[in-house]
């Protein structure tokens, strides 16, 4: 099989590119000279967030390489500020969807990748959070699709395609 490429989705970039800017240029307009200082800090915060959203839309909007490359053994994911992520196909166990909501409406999609090792040296974090949710132990990775041009179970139908071959070995390995 060949590499498959998932690219950014340019148009969602540019509708966070013009609510990003809307809301900075809103909150930098705003009369400062009558407010507390709770609210200058609110309002600071809110300017400095929406920045990053301009500075983070415009690097999705000018970026060439894709965000996610599937090829027969592993999966590459790009990260937009840091170095890409691979994960063998044969170390995983199975992708499921989760969908992150708030209020009922859906606000953003990932794939959640079962590991067949926990990772090797875990930090405070992984620590306290497989202590409190224990369901989390083999989770190691998760894949954003709402930023991709890809739909999440359309995705998810190629990755378990591709974990399957992987699969069946183990088990023939098990007899």
């Amino acid at each position: 099989m060949k590499e498959r490429h998932f690219y950014s989705s340019k148009i969602k970039s540019l509708i966070l590119l013009i609510i990003s800017c809307v809301f900075t240029f809103g909150l930098s307009y705003i009369d400062f000279k009558d407010e507390n200082i709770f609210i200058i800090g609110i309002l600071s915060l809110g300017i400095t967030l929406f920045s990053f959203g301009i500075l983070y839309s415009i690097l999705l909007l000018v970026r060439t390489e894709p965000l996610l490359t599937v090829t027969d053994k592993q999966i590459i994911v790009y990260n937009v500020l840091r170095k890409p992520t691979f994960i063998r196909f044969d170390e995983v166990i199975l992708f499921f969807i989760v969908d992150m909501r708030h209020c009922g409406i859906k606000t953003s999609s990932y794939i959640c990748v079962i590991m067949n090792q926990p990772k090797k040296n875990p930090n405070v974090l992984d620590k306290v959070s497989t202590t409190v949710f224990p369901q989390l132990k083999g989770i190691r990775y998760s894949i954003q699709t709402d930023i991709s041009n890809v739909k999440a179970k359309v995705l998810l139908e190629l990755l378990n395609s591709r974990i399957r071959p992987y699969s069946l070995l183990d088990m023939e390995n098990k007899f």
